[in-house]
């Protein structure tokens, strides 16, 4: 009889998830997370929302200049903007905050610069 030696590989929820999107940063956008702690992501090729129980993972390719967003699922609501003539992404925002809120969302760099400039107009 033979001595068989096993090797045990322990992969986690996160890594066994199914991959929902991954781009570049040029083409993906975090909105925020949501009243009932949920987190919108942008796919800004597709126009599409989508919205998750986790964070994107970022990470940098080896052979890439510029940081890459992985999510993986479940997702919990995908919405699609591009069929539909009135809606847009500011849309979607103001829609989340009138139903469940924002817990938290990330600081938008023009917002930022336009109230720094407003306040050294004012002094």
């Amino acid at each position: 009889m033979s001595a068989t030696t096993t090797t045990q590989e322990t992969i986690s929820d996160a890594q066994q998830a199914t991959i929902v999107l991954e781009r570049s940063g040029s083409y993906y956008g975090y909105l925020g997370r949501d009243g009932e702690g949920f987190h919108h992501h942008v796919d800004k090729v597709t126009n599409t929302i989508y919205v998750t129980e986790s964070r994107a993972e970022r990470f940098l390719p080896s052979d890439a200049g510029l940081y890459w967003f992985r999510i993986r699922g479940p997702i919990t609501h995908e919405e699609h903007l591009e069929r539909y003539d009135d809606r847009d992404i500011p849309q979607w925002i103001a829609y989340v905050d009138s139903v469940r809120g924002w817990m938290d969302r990330p600081l938008n760099l023009q917002t930022v610069l336009n109230e720094a400039l407003t306040e050294v107009d004012l002094r």
